[in-house]
């Protein structure tokens, strides 16, 4: 008999068209297997860009339709963002001062007393939070405190990282006194983030860099990168086509490129047209900067917001780009791009995300070497053949359904039930580890 669990989401899931919602759908679907699944999902106000609640209905039905889910939730959270860094840091550091804690946002306790009601009224005893905001791990505080939950992690990055995006923005702009005030309320966030963690009854990140990070603060973490639901996977070996096109696709702006649009328009792109002057280079994604649109338009770079058709620009697309400057856990456009077996060349924050992220990219931060290995793939079948055959054995070794499932499977049948604060096992077991056949 299956024992309940309650998966706690940030976010309606669907539809699959973010980084987040795919981690999130992943958590669904892999724990929906293991367990008697309830899903009590957050409105994600000011939690997600792009948050709609026409979604509500799309995700009860879609959720509930799959075999393991026995209910579906949902519960308005309204996170306060509205007081400037300056504000929201001195109330945190006054109220550590007296009262040795980092204030809790009011809006914890009401997701607290919601996700109680669902306990009692399903039996639940293990709850799983979907990521480690900072709303979870206020009420992980709360529910903690009872003694009577066993709880969770999913760590799609961690929170306190985006303070350093801030902070990179700040500097430059040479807002130095907010550079500062973000570098403190960095490692207070960074504190309270781990010492919640270490709480826990165990992490499973995403990113390999958070792996790393908190297996060195002794959480009790174990690696599985996403699997990802709704891309088909095809691993036939491609031949380079006679007008190969180069495609950048993401969110462009600053915080999460960190300039990389930049690099790439006046020294990536500029090279690759004037090498291989047949080429077609593609930018899609937001808040590409007004005087690079214009430059684009001079280079004959094509540039959109968005897409209708995803799939269309992922078959047409011979190589992906991704210079990106700034660490941000893992990036699904690299994942799916390896599902679908093309080649990618990145930065090395683009790559944070992966294990052993050499065996399957090109990974460059000079963006002269990261020229070169465009126009390498793009001009060079056999190059290009190479390259497609490291996507695949990879895909095989680290990212296929049946790995990845039974990662999970063997976290929550073989681990959970022995688990104390204080057991850690070996490192390259908590990465590679498989249950026997």
């Amino acid at each position: 008999m299956k024992r309940p669990i309650l998966l706690v989401l940030q976010a309606p899931p669907l539809p699959l068209d973010q980084g987040y919602r795919h981690a999130a759908y992943n958590d669904v679907i892999q724990l929906s297997r293991i367990h008697d699944l309830h899903i009590l999902i957050c409105n994600g106000k000011d939690l997600i860009y792009d948050f709609d609640y026409n979604s509500y209905e799309i995700n009860r039905r879609g959720l509930s339709s799959i075999p393991g889910v026995e209910s579906v939730s949902f519960i308005d959270i309204d996170v306060d963002w509205k007081k400037s860094l300056r504000e929201r840091f001195a109330y945190q550091v006054s109220s550590f001062i007296r009262q040795g804690c980092i204030m809790k946002d009011i809006e914890s306790e009401k997701l607290t007393t919601k996700i109680i009601e669902l306990c009692w009224l399903h039996h639940i005893r293990d709850i799983h939070l979907g990521i480690t905001v900072n709303l979870f791990l206020d009420t992980f505080s709360n529910l903690n405190k009872s003694g009577k939950f066993r709880i969770s992690f999913t760590a799609h990055d961690i929170d306190a990282d985006k303070t350093l995006v801030r902070m990179r923005e700040n500097f430059s702009k040479k807002s130095f006194i907010k550079v500062i005030t973000n570098w403190l309320v960095y490692w207070i966030l960074l504190w309270k983030e781990i010492h919640i963690l270490k709480q826990s009854q165990f992490v499973v990140t995403m990113a390999h860099k958070d792996f790393e990070r908190q297996t060195r603060r002794k959480v009790n973490v174990f690696f599985i990168p996403p699997y990802l639901h709704s891309v088909n996977t095809n691993h036939s070996i491609k031949q380079l086509p006679q007008q190969p096109t180069l495609t950048v696709l993401g969110h462009l702006s600053f915080s999460a490129a960190g300039n990389g649009a930049e690099m790439f328009v006046e020294k990536v792109a500029a090279k690759v047209k004037e090498k291989v002057p047949h080429s077609v280079i593609k930018i899609i994604g937001k808040e590409l900067r007004q005087d690079l649109i214009s430059r684009c338009k001079e280079l004959g770079i094509l540039y959109q917001e968005y897409i209708e058709d995803a799939e269309e620009l992922w078959k047409s697309t011979t190589v992906l780009a991704s210079p990106l400057l700034v660490s941000k856990g893992i990036r699904i456009r690299i994942l799916e791009a390896a599902y679908r077996g093309i080649p990618v060349v990145c930065t090395e924050h683009s790559a944070t995300g992966f294990y052993n992220p050499d065996e399957f990219l090109r990974r460059t931060n000079d963006f002269d070497s990261f020229a070169e290995n465009c126009i390498e793939l793009m001009t060079n079948a056999k190059s290009y053949q190479q390259e497609q055959e490291r996507i695949q054995e990879y895909f095989n070794k680290n990212l296929k359904e049946e790995i990845i499932r039974r990662r999970w499977e063997w976290v929550w049948t073989e681990v959970i039930p022995d688990i104390t604060i204080n057991s850690y096992q070996d490192e390259d077991k908590k990465i590679i580890t498989q249950p026997a056949n």
